[in-house]
């Protein structure tokens, strides 16, 4: 008698736990679904730059898409650049909009006055295990690297399409991203993709020295999973975008180079 009264207390806890979790799972999907309609609807995943690759032209007078000798360039779109504005005049937070063409890697990047709230929160304030894309708070004007940091989504949302840079093969057809400002349009070659250890030296924002950012831009080379062809000779900074790997403190990084105004 007292191994079925236990046997029914066990049998009652289980199916609790099991009614709890499929409540607390249908919630999240609901909010997964509301984050992804709001990128929707403002444009994110949709391809807000294909348009720069149409006619721009790499300084070496090749085209700007498919070529492995790309070079950094900053190019002027004046209609995407005011879209960005007018997308900061509604969410104050959005410093810029970063895509990585052909892909769904298309969402404002936002800054606020910690790394954290925005990785919960969409561009309007409103909480969502989605998140959004976001540029570290130690940014400043005169800074010279830009870490992007953004959750390793499942379908590939947000970061989560990053883990595809692991094999060479994709990197070959996906060589640039576009970071777009309410002041230019920058087409930056990706040159490093690796993995490293959150808070270490790959997280490094500031420079002592030239000879320091240097070094560092050496052993980011030197870390690579695979070769690149990005011309890093003279690179007048850098934009990093950091997601999880689900080992632990592991991180996936891709680097590219940012180019001069």
């Amino acid at each position: 008698m007292k191994e079925n009264k236990a046997f029914k207390i066990l049998y009652c806890a289980v199916l609790v736990i099991f009614i709890v979790s499929v409540v607390m799972l249908g919630i999240r999907l609901v909010k997964l679904h509301r984050g992804n309609e709001f990128y929707r609807k403002i444009g994110g995943g949709q391809g807000v730059s294909p348009a720069v690759f149409s006619g721009s032209v790499s300084s070496d007078g090749c085209s700007a898409s498919g070529n492995q000798g790309i070079k950094a360039m900053s190019l002027e779109a004046p209609e995407l650049s005011r879209y960005v504005s007018g997308m900061a005049e509604k969410y104050p937070g959005i410093a810029a909009w970063l895509q990585i063409p052909d892909t769904e890697l298309d969402y404002p990047v936002m800054l606020g006055e910690d790394n954290q709230f925005y990785l919960e929160h969409l561009p309007d304030g409103s909480p969502n295990p989605i998140g959004s894309l976001v540029l570290d708070y130690r940014t400043k004007e005169n800074s010279s690297h830009f870490i992007i940091y953004g959750h390793n989504g499942t379908g590939g949302k947000m970061f989560g399409m990053l883990k595809q840079y692991e094999a060479k093969e994709y990197y070959e057809e996906h060589t640039v991203l576009t970071v777009v400002t309410p002041k230019a349009v920058y087409v930056c070659p990706i040159f490093s993709v690796r993995h490293v250890e959150a808070g270490s030296g790959a997280y490094q924002m500031e420079f002592a020295a030239k000879e320091d950012w240097r070094e560092y831009v050496r052993q980011a080379v030197k870390e690579s999973l695979y070769p690149t062809d990005a011309d890093i000779s003279h690179p007048a900074g850098i934009v990093t975008l950091s997601t999880c790997t689900g080992w632990h403190s592991q991180r996936l990084i891709v680097q590219a180079v940012l180019p001069e105004e």
